[in-house]
């Protein structure tokens, strides 16, 4: 029998692997990083670490031997060779499948209930599961008059930093005009979707859909639930828990107990790309039907992004300012001669975030929410800075990261952007055109009415004629073919309170962009020696969109 766990404290002291540290996608998707974690395999005496292939480049760097990792989703690259001798399984499925000789395969109370269902649909294996310790605990319900009223406190000051830092910025003439305080539609759009899909209760597991109802930051093992017919929110966390917001009700020997006593009926909307196996079996036991609505809680957040807009502003300005000033050092340092790591451009780039916040007087925090900071001599994957040499031999560096606008603790904006230093003559060449790509080929096209998914098909006629040059000077070959290799990936994505999972420019996504719709506009460049990363952010305004990241 397969037994898999992850348990990220086994993870690290097995591998000495800290995921949500060194893994890059663990630190980017805080709805569903238990999705993307690292698993243990262990067969018999055998163990192995299962990785998503985009990772690959970071477990390396973190000390984990080759002989012990297991590959699986194969990562999308225009340059075939970065992979050619590191095979991946098609998916975890078919990997498990492989490593589970008998067909047999156990689970830890840990492993996201996303996982436990891919497996068991699968038809080929027995798939079983521990339970969990149930833990006791205390209900608190919270008025959401309180939180609507939390949150317009903080959106009215967020308004009024916006329009300072973009006053006199040219090319974002307007977009004051588009900041507000006055919608909020959180509540109407969580009971929309519950009866959509007909729920009677919503948990809400991952922190940024907790912190979204609750207006307060979340403390250790605590969920809360909405309960859309009576359009009632409560909260529950281990007893003992100190500082809870809202009015005590009740005290249940369980998670799932208290959600079946609050709860008006069976059917219950889970993060199954979050919560770990263990609670869902608890849930169930207690008479719960478990429905899957993680994407369907992304779209919530994404389509309401334009209500914090003035958070967003300040998210984005605040990434263009840190990661620009961070590489100008670094180019500075190469022509000076110096030598000098990854780890001291990181540490240059959150010195500027904090000299942005505190130039510009901002009152919330702004902290690092992911940070993909590599020199292209160490890898083409993306990744977090390591203590890897910079010098005059480096042939790029790439810096795409976000940053967290912090209220009391409660994350109410993202920021995802990218720029590079290129230092070969091709990556030149081809940085300053990937510019005019973002900037015309995509967020050209943006604007209501628009398919997210047809933004990705004009973004690839936009690159069409210029493919010969990228070959030509040395950025792409003949190996693939491109627009059957690119179309795995996005050129972009909404943000909603992170980089959105649900709704992305890429085939087969259905959303139509409309006034408000705010995102992320890119171009991931790896191949050969250089891997050029190319971002903005953007909104689509009543009058036209706006490049939000643009100096």
């Amino acid at each position: 029998m397969l037994h898999l766990t992850a348990d990220a404290a086994q993870v690290e002291q097995r591998y000495g692997l800290d995921a949500r540290r060194s893994l890059l996608f663990s630190a980017i998707r805080l709805d569903s990083h238990p999705l993307v974690a690292p698993l243990i395999a262990q067969r018999g005496d055998e163990c192995f670490l299962l990785v998503r292939q985009q990772e690959q480049g970071n477990a390396l760097s973190a000390g984990v031997p080759a002989d012990q990792i297991r590959f699986y989703a194969p990562w999308v690259t225009i340059d075939p060779r970065i992979i050619a001798d590191s095979p991946a399984a098609e998916s975890l499925t078919s990997l498990v499948a492989d490593l589970a000789a008998d067909g047999r395969v156990h689970l830890a109370a840990d492993v996201v209930l996303a996982h436990h269902r891919v497996l068991s649909d699968a038809g080929t294996l027995e798939v079983t599961a521990d339970d969990q310790d149930p833990v006791p605990v205390v209900a608190y319900e919270i008025d959401t008059a309180s939180v609507l009223a939390r949150f317009a406190d903080w959106r009215a000051e967020g308004v009024q930093v916006a329009r300072r830092l973009i006053e006199g910025v040219e090319h974002l003439d307007g977009l004051a005009d588009e900041l507000s305080a006055a919608e909020d539609t959180r509540f109407p759009a969580l009971t929309a979707l519950a009866h959509e899909r007909a729920l009677d209760a919503v948990l809400l597991a991952a922190t940024p859909n907790y912190t979204e109802v609750t207006g307060h930051a979340q403390p250790p093992g605590a969920v809360a639930v909405w309960l859309p017919a009576a359009e009632r929110l409560v909260v529950l966390a281990p007893s003992g828990t100190p500082g809870l917001p809202g009015a005590p009700i009740g005290e249940y020997p369980s998670v799932g107990a208290a959600v079946a006593e609050v709860s008006p009926g069976t059917r219950t909307g889970v993060e199954e790309e979050f919560v770990g196996i263990g609670l869902a079996r608890e849930l169930e036991r207690a008479g719960a039907e478990l429905v899957g609505i993680s994407t369907d809680l992304g779209h919530w957040r994404d389509v309401r992004d334009h209500e914090d807009l003035a958070f967003q502003v300040i998210a984005a300005r605040a990434s263009v300012s840190a990661i620009e000033a961070a590489l100008a050092w670094a180019e500075r340092g190469i022509d000076d001669g110096r030598e000098f790591t990854e780890l001291d451009i990181h540490a240059v780039y959150l010195d500027k975030i904090t000299e942005f916040r505190t130039t510009h007087d901002i009152p919330f925090a702004i902290e690092p929410y992911f940070t993909n900071l590599h020199s292209s001599n160490r890898m083409l994957f993306p990744g977090p800075p390591v203590d890897f040499p910079i010098n005059q031999d480096t042939t790029c560096i790439q810096l795409d990261a976000g940053v967290r606008v912090v209220a009391d603790g409660v994350t109410v904006a993202t920021s995802d952007m990218a720029r590079s230093l290129p230092r070969t003559e091709g990556g030149k060449e081809a940085y300053a055109f990937f510019f005019d790509v973002v900037r015309e080929g995509i967020i050209g096209q943006l604007r209501p009415g628009v398919v997210c998914e047809d933004v990705h098909e004009g973004t690839l006629r936009y690159l069409a004629p210029h493919l010969d040059r990228m070959r030509e000077i040395g950025m792409l070959g003949t190996e693939i073919d491109f627009d059957t290799e690119y179309r795995k990936r996005n050129v972009g994505h909404l943000m909603g309170k992170q980089e959105s999972f649900a709704n992305e420019l890429r085939p087969g996504y259905k959303h139509v962009l409309q006034v408000g719709s705010y995102g992320a506009a890119e171009i991931p460049w790896r191949y050969d020696n250089v891997a050029i990363g190319t971002e903005d952010l953007w909104y689509v305004g009543r009058d036209r969109t706006y490049v939000v990241s643009k100096r």
